[in-house]
């Protein structure tokens, strides 16, 4: 490569650059040979795969899931509960709790409520009773009498009341 480069030939540079990628993706090829073992009865070559470990589940969360088929089809739904359960874990609260799945499911039910089978409770309409008057005549009309209303009855002898009626009864009879 250095001497194709010192010497600006740029078909000798590319030639250099092919040689490298496939020594490389020969380096990468060995350095991911696992060896085949063979066996010894059949005959067949087997490849020696070292197995994960199965991730060890939560009987609570296994539980948790099957009572939520939201979770893993919903995304929005689930992108809620996760982000729910990094904030818990981050404030304290154990992944393995009762009240770690009691927080979720009571959220969750309160973000989306259309989402659960029980519905909250709607409101208890109270029936209020209706009194109508036993006559069907209109109500009955309040006068207020100005001061000087108060002092002419007063002067006249009569009362308040009394006033008020009569100014109700040439209200009728005037319009």
């Amino acid at each position: 490569m250095k001497a194709a480069y010192e010497s600006g030939d740029a078909g000798q540079i590319t030639e250099a650059q092919e040689l490298m990628t496939d020594a490389k993706l020969k380096m990468r090829e060995v350095e991911g040979f696992k060896p085949s073992l063979q066996s010894e009865e059949s005959g067949v070559q087997t490849t020696q795969q070292p197995q994960p470990p199965a991730p060890r589940t939560d009987p609570k969360a296994d539980a948790w899931k099957s009572k939520n088929g939201w979770f893993g089809s919903d995304p929005e739904m689930t992108a809620s509960a996760l982000g729910l359960h990094e904030k818990l874990v981050k404030q304290g609260v154990d992944p393995a709790s009762d009240e770690y799945y009691q927080r979720i499911d009571s959220t969750m039910r309160k973000r989306f409520p259309e989402n659960f089978e029980e519905s909250a409770p709607e409101p208890v309409r109270r029936n209020s009773t209706v009194v109508a008057s036993a006559s069907r005549s209109s109500a009955p009309r309040q006068i207020r009498l100005t001061t000087t209303e108060v002092a002419i009855a007063k002067k006249l002898g009569l009362t308040p009341e009394a006033y008020a009626r009569e100014k109700i009864k040439l209200e009728n009879v005037n319009g």
